[in-house]
C-alpha cells in the first residue's frame, strides 16, 4: 500500500505532470540516462521513486549535486512512476525547468499536508 492514498487529487495533479512533461518530450527515464541529463546539463530535476533503495538514491543525489540541480524522492512508488511516464523505471529526469518548478511545488504540497495529518 502506498503513503499517497488519501491525498489521491494531489497525486494524482503529481502523476498528471509528469505524464504531460512525458508526451512533451522532456522526460528521461532510468538511471543511466538521468546520469547523462544531468551531466550534459539538460536535467533541471531528478526524482526518484519512493521505494528504490538508498544506494540508487545517494548516487542519485551525487549526479544531482554534480550538475547543480535538485534531486527529489517522489512520494509515489516504481509501479505508479511507471503508470504516469509510460515506462518501468525508478528514476526519471525531468528536462524542463517550468515542468521541474510545477512538480517540486506539488510535491512540496503534498509534504506539507502529510505534516498536519501527522500531528
Amino acid at each position: 500500500m502506498t503513503s499517497w492514498r488519501g491525498n489521491w487529487p494531489r497525486m494524482n495533479k503529481l502523476l498528471s505532470l509528469l505524464g504531460l512533461a512525458r508526451r512533451a518530450g522532456r522526460l528521461e527515464a532510468g538511471f543511466d540516462a538521468c546520469r547523462a541529463a544531468a551531466r550534459e546539463g539538460r536535467a533541471a530535476l531528478l526524482l526518484a521513486a519512493e521505494d528504490i533503495s538508498p544506494k540508487t538514491y545517494k548516487n542519485l543525489q551525487y549526479e544531482a549535486e554534480r550538475a547543480g540541480i535538485p534531486a527529489a524522492r517522489a512520494p509515489a512508488g516504481m509501479v505508479e512512476l511507471g503508470r504516469a511516464c509510460g515506462v518501468r523505471a525508478g528514476v526519471v529526469s525531468v528536462n524542463d525547468k517550468g515542468f521541474a518548478q510545477a512538480l517540486q511545488k506539488e510535491m512540496e504540497h503534498t509534504d506539507r499536508m502529510k505534516e498536519d495529518a501527522a500531528i
